[in-house]
């Protein structure tokens, strides 16, 4: 069974290995504003036409911040978040959503807890890819599999993800109307 990554060291050298692979997949770069509820920050957005998705990230206190959008951002503008994967930088936080693991072969995978607004039933309820069991500090969980990033289609596999959790939205929204 997997283990979530709770040592600092090994946190970071997945969040770096996670930031590589998606700046090397999101080639452009573009100066923006993400929007967010204490009105937003200025940053450079990675983006890639091919997966039509962009990725901006910040250390945030004991947190790892990944923000994710569709759409190629306009320089200068404001761009809305499709979804956040934030891992902690230490220990087990199961507030974040993101939780790196290892697997049996030494793989580390990226997992998501289902922790969208609305609650991770709701996530669960409508999710339709692949989930895991791994071990969450001595507590099996169950997990939603984004990917290994080992494999060269992860950010691919995280594209698809970011349109998963607009449809979980978009699903949930259609709901409760």
């Amino acid at each position: 069974m997997p283990a979530i990554l709770t040592d600092p060291a090994q946190l970071a050298t997945a969040q770096a290995r996670f930031t590589q692979a998606l700046q090397a997949a999101l080639s452009q770069k573009i100066s923006c504003t993400i929007a967010a509820v204490n009105g937003g920050f200025d940053t450079e957005a990675a983006y890639s036409p091919e997966l039509d998705l962009w990725y901006a990230q910040t250390q945030d206190g004991k947190k790892c911040w990944n923000g994710f959008g569709l759409g190629a951002p306009v320089a200068g503008k404001k761009v809305s978040l499709a979804a956040e994967i934030n891992f902690p930088s230490d220990g087990i936080n199961r507030a974040l959503s993101g939780a790196f693991a290892a697997d049996e072969n030494g793989d580390i995978l990226v997992l998501h807890r289902g922790k969208i607004r609305g609650g991770k039933a709701l996530f669960f309820q409508y999710y339709q890819g692949e989930t895991l069991t791994a071990d969450d500090g001595g507590k099996p969980d169950t997990f939603a599999l984004i990917g290994s990033l080992n494999d060269a289609a992860f950010p691919a596999q995280l594209a698809a993800f970011v349109r998963q959790i607009l449809a979980i939205k978009a699903a949930a929204k259609r709901d409760a109307a």
